[in-house]
């Protein structure tokens, strides 16, 4: 099977990436956060030693997605919120609803 002749270079596939990202947690004496998209499910990030180290990653993993225009990153700020949205992505399928801001 000719797997190179099944889509036509012409052709441009792009799907949507909804990315969740969790707020920064310490668990074990170490620290890092969740992530969760519909295709790879929840995964957490490297824990690091340090706050500041963990900080670091999570600004680098958001700067990194937001240069792919297919990606759609929402930070949650606690983690009650992060799985709500989960929730939410996994009933839908789609994007969680966005957190309307008080004002």
């Amino acid at each position: 099977m000719d797997i190179a002749g099944l889509a036509s270079p012409d052709e441009e596939y792009e799907s949507e990436m909804d990315l969740l990202i969790g707020p920064l947690l310490e668990r074990k004496g170490a620290y890092g956060y969740d992530t969760f998209t519909l295709a790879e499910g929840l995964r957490s990030s490297f824990r690091y030693r340090r706050v500041e180290e963990a900080r670091y990653d999570q600004r680098a993993l958001i700067a990194e997605s937001e240069r792919d225009p297919r990606c759609k990153i929402r930070m949650c700020e606690t983690l009650s919120e992060l799985n709500q949205a989960i929730e939410a992505m996994r009933k839908s399928g789609k994007n969680p609803p966005t957190r309307v801001e008080d004002h």
